[in-house]
């Protein structure tokens, strides 16, 4: 099981073209074999799960999504029991990332890299 951060151009939230400057949303991918879930934020109460081929991951690169891999012990079931208010949130909580000084996806994206 790999864990990657992905990181997107656009969001259809009005507060992320608002703060955030280059990458306007974030998200978990988990990859098994050739099978890949992305764990989209929707809003606070709502995160889903949306399953996709390895090969998927190159048509999302080609829309502007960049993918940064991450090493970390993740359990599936319980990325879903997660509360967070922002997509980022949600993010540094399956990384196990602490750092309150991240709140914006350019800023996930510094850390990590």
């Amino acid at each position: 099981m790999i864990l990657y951060i992905g990181f997107s151009l656009t969001s259809h939230k009005l507060h992320a073209h608002i703060l955030c400057r280059t990458y306007k949303h974030c998200a978990p991918v988990i990859v098994t074999h050739n099978k890949a879930i992305i764990y989209q934020f929707i809003n606070p109460k709502s995160i889903v799960p949306i399953q996709i081929r390895k090969q998927d991951l190159e048509r999302l690169k080609s829309f502007g999504w960049i993918f940064i891999k991450y090493k970390s012990n993740i359990l599936q079931r319980d990325i879903l029991k997660i509360h967070a208010m922002t997509c980022v949130q949600f993010t540094k909580q399956v990384c196990h990332i602490k750092n309150i000084y991240i709140q914006t996806p350019d800023a996930l994206l510094r850390y990590l890299k």
